[in-house]
């Protein structure tokens, strides 16, 4: 069939429905109650023509061999028109201004709507339900309140679109650009924007039912300077896309709500999280260096090696959050509540912690180096192995410094941890589960009532731990070991050091560069010598492998894989020694 040309005409009610119209011209056209229904307009040319009830539902706009010309829908006036499950591939419809659209299910791969009015209210929302904007360009296009559940807008550009009030539930926006795009009041729920370009984005009042979840995905997406001010994000994930990291730099979040969000290995350097909920959010890995996160609540997320030096968590609230491994050099966590939080092996060094809650909280092996911990609540807090070198802790509770000088310091009935530092110190913890650690000098630990865990640091140490199940580490000198009532262990660490475990069933760890140990008052069938550490790089190691020779009233214990280290089991026959007095 030739092409017809209606330019500048009036058509009102014809039906060209299943007809062939590839090629036609509708220029300046006025077309009213026309149906195109599976009509076949290849290569048409709708340029400023104002369509009024028109039904165009399953038209062909798409170009082929034959028609390989774009259709032309530029300036068009659609008013109430139909435009379901048409073809509009590689259409020009920029600057077209809708009313009462619909594009549900339409296909606009590759489509041009440059500054195109989509717009509508939520009262009569545009129906862009299912459309496929793959690759369109949207650029400036104004979508307030579209319905595009269950588009596809994947590599599509919307930069400084007007997405106001638009429903995004279900859409796959992979590698999309939002550049500068508005999003304020928008409702997002299900939704892909992975790789995708929110650089600059401002996503305002975007809230949901009580009970429902965001579960959006922004793997790897571009959200530099992406601002989000009171909306629902929950369960949104920010990990990576294969090798690209999601880029959160200098992002805001205000008064949002983040809870069971992962931002695994993001990267959030001088991101701004205040006043926000990231309850049982997953920060494994990321990069939040100078972040803040003032006032958040921190409650059961896992910021296991992230690097938060420089961040400021002042008043964040952080029951039972593990960050393990993380560096908070320079870190604010001022009157912050950290009850049960997990700090094993962090990087506190020069913290600000003043006045904050860290009661039965761990940080076991951290390293808290000039840091300020004056105020704070650590009662039943662990300390083992930390390192409090130049640390200050005026009026803290449950954590007591000493100085240069030789201190004595004494404990409380309730659990104490106390450091004693350079200098020959006397420490005493009375009754409760204590850490003493004596630090450099020839101290004296007395662990006194209580399961007590003690480390003498340095120096030629003596260390009683009295009744209760005791941990005792000699550290390097030579150092005696008194286990006393309970089943307690005894570490010499280097040098020389003698041992006695007391009543009880006691055992006795050995690692490389033990030294020449002694054991005093070894209970045959009740204490055990513990060799575990030697497997690891001889796996076949076992008694066996040990020498065990009388010498005099003593027995010794030797090995090749000790070197000239030996045991020594005073007042001990050597032929009451075998295996079951071992552990490998």
């Amino acid at each position: 069939m030739p092409a017809f040309d209606f330019s500048e005409q009036t058509l009102v009610g014809n039906d060209f429905s299943g007809q062939n119209l590839n090629g036609s011209t509708f220029f300046k056209a006025t077309l009213t109650n026309v149906l195109f229904v599976n009509t076949g307009l290849r290569s048409t040319n709708f340029e400023e023509a104002k369509l009024y009830n028109v039904n165009a539902s399953g038209a062909i706009f798409a170009p082929n061999n034959n028609f390989p010309q774009a259709a032309n829908l530029f300036k068009a006036t659609l008013e109430n028109v139909n435009l379901s499950g048409a073809n509009l591939r590689q259409a020009n419809l920029s600057l077209v201004n809708t009313k009462d659209i619909n594009l549900s299910n339409a296909n606009l791969t590759n489509a041009n709507l440059q500054e195109a009015n989509l717009s509508g209210e939520q009262s009569e929302r545009p129906n862009l339900a299912g459309a496929n904007f793959t690759g369109a360009n949207l650029f400036k296009a104004k979508l307030k309140a579209a319905d595009l559940t269950g588009a596809k807008l994947v590599n599509a550009n919307l930069e400084e679109a007007d997405l106001e009030a638009t429903l995004l539930i279900n859409v796959d926006a992979t590698g999309a650009d939002f550049t500068n795009s508005n999003f304020t009041d928008v409702t997002l729920q299900n939704s892909i924007f992975d790789l995708a370009n929110l650089s600059g984005v401002s996503l305002t009042d975007a809230q949901l039912e009580p009970g429902q979840t965001a579960n959006l995905k922004f793997r790897g997406a571009n959200l530099s300077n992406f601002l989000v001010e009171d909306a629902v994000l929950t369960d949104a994930d920010f990990s990576p896309s294969g090798s690209t990291v999601t880029n959160l730099t200098a992002a805001r979040f205000v008064d949002t709500n983040l809870s069971g969000a992962n931002f695994t290995q993001a990267n959030a350097e001088g991101i701004f999280l205040d006043d926000t909920d990231l309850t049982g959010a997953n920060f494994t890995g990321a990069n939040l260096t100078e972040g803040n996160l003032k006032a958040t609540n921190l409650t059961g997320a896992n910021l296991t090696n992230v690097n938060l030096t420089g961040g400021d968590l002042t008043e964040v609230v952080a029951n039972n959050t593990n960050f393990t491994n993380t560096n908070l050099t320079n870190t604010i966590l001022s009157k912050g509540d950290f009850t049960n939080a997990n700090f094993t092996t962090a990087d506190l060094s020069g913290v600000k912690m003043t006045d904050a809650i860290a009661v039965n909280a761990n940080f076991t092996n951290a390293n808290l180096t000039n840091g300020d911990l004056s105020k704070v609540n650590f009662t039943d807090a662990t300390f083992i192995g930390a390192n409090l070198t130049g640390a200050i802790a005026v009026d803290a509770i449950g954590l007591t410094l000493g100085t240069s000088s030789n201190d004595t310091i004494n404990g409380t009935s309730v659990k104490d941890n106390i450091f004693g530092f350079d200098g020959n110190d006397t420490l005493t913890g009375a009754g409760g589960n204590d850490y003493l650690d004596g630090g450099a000098g020839a101290d004296n630990l007395n662990g006194g009532d209580g399961n007590d865990y003690l480390s003498g640091g340095s120096g030629n140490d003596v260390l009683t731990g009295e009744a209760g199940a005791d941990t005792l580490i000699g550290g390097a000198g030579n150092d005696n070991l008194n286990g006393g009532g309970g089943t307690d262990t005894l570490i010499g660490g280097a040098g020389n050091d003698t041992m006695n475990g007391g009543a009880g069933n006691d055992t006795f760890i050995f690692a490389s560069g033990f030294g020449s140990d002694r054991i005093n008052g070894f209970a045959d069938g009740a204490d055990k010598i513990d060799l575990t550490a030697f497997r690891t790089n001889n796996p076949s190691f076992g008694f066996g492998s040990l020498t065990v020779t009388q010498n005099g009233a003593n027995t010794v214990i030797s090995s090749s894989v000790f070197g000239t280290d030996t045991i020594t089991l005073a007042n001990f026959t050597a032929s009451n020694v075998d295996a079951t007095d071992f552990v490998f």
